[in-house]
């Protein structure tokens, strides 16, 4: 992209932090997949935020905001916009006796370190959740009956106005890999109510998850987590297994042999091989069984 690009000098006049041009964006996803967004753009802080996306609202700029790119299937073809990252942003972490409140930016795991080190338990069931804390709030990511929105007191959120608001858990009202934040709006710190713990038993405790974790998943190839929801009695995994759709295969993608709810890039995976085998699984369960997954993952640059 030119550097007389009229959009890039905008920015330029606007944000303090560092822009890239034509960033490819599988060095920023966990499934290791995507092709270049127009501007990559990490924000110094909120005013840096609000500003750029106000920028961008006003010129009409689509935005997509990124932490650690876990849970995402980005296009072969990329992004034609912005992609904001705040996982340089929001790092903060404060207590008040057993309150914690983490910014958007910061790890989920490096949360729960912090939490163990002080005895402020709750959180352990999520060890090994890949993510950052905003993207945690977004999806209510959860594990072994414990998901991150039962902890929760209230989020702080950047809305579509540009305004810092605080939404309570109950506002959010929080389902299965599913939050209800505000259309356009931008995770910006949450506040976690936590209890007293052991940090040894704590520990433990973590580790156990870890372990069954690295015994079922496919953690050793890059993927973007599980790729269907749980259906409503029933796992997506066992359908997908019964369905006689493990190791299915198209280019460098492939359904998990370890964890059929996976899908895992075995080399130079494209967007497209491992769309193409989404819709596969799909249609082969549903056949089989009259069951419609619906994908657990997020899809950027497609026309859905």
């Amino acid at each position: 992209m030119s550097s007389e690009d009229p959009k890039l000098k905008k920015l330029k006049q606007v944000v303090k932090g560092k822009i890239l041009i034509d960033e490819l964006l599988r060095e920023h996803t966990s499934f290791k997949i995507g092709g270049p967004a127009d501007y990559y753009i990490f924000p110094k802080d909120l005013e840096d935020l609000s500003n750029l996306t106000s920028l961008c609202q006003q010129d009409g700029i689509p935005v997509f905001v990124i932490g650690n790119g876990t849970n995402l299937l980005v296009s072969d073809d990329g992004f034609r916009g912005v992609v904001v990252d705040i996982s340089r942003t929001f790092r903060h972490i404060k207590t008040k006796e057993t309150q914690v409140t983490a910014g958007a930016g910061v790890s989920l795991s490096g949360l729960i370190s912090f939490c163990t080190i002080r005895g402020f338990s709750g959180l352990e069931p999520l060890a090994g959740i890949p993510g950052q804390i905003g993207g945690c709030i977004a999806l209510n990511a959860g594990a072994f009956g414990r998901e991150i929105g039962d902890l929760i007191e209230y989020v702080r959120i950047l809305d579509k106005f540009h305004t810092l608001e605080k939404k309570t858990k109950d506002e959010l009202n929080f389902g299965y890999r599913t939050t209800n934040l505000p259309k356009g709006s931008i995770v910006v710190e949450a506040v976690f109510n936590l209890a007293d713990g052991n940090p040894k038993e704590m520990e433990r405790a973590q580790n156990s998850y870890i372990k069954k974790r690295k015994s079922t998943q496919p953690l050793s190839l890059p993927s973007a987590g599980s790729v269907f929801k749980r259906p409503q009695g029933d796992y997506a995994g066992r359908l997908i297994e019964d369905a006689g759709c493990k190791g299915l295969r198209i280019g460098d993608a492939m359904v998990s042999k370890k964890h059929a709810n996976f899908i895992v890039n075995v080399g130079v995976a494209r967007a497209i091989d491992v769309a193409r085998l989404i819709d596969e699984v799909r249609n082969t369960v549903f056949k089989r069984f009259g069951v419609t997954l619906e994908p657990e993952i997020r899809f950027l640059g497609f026309n859905l």
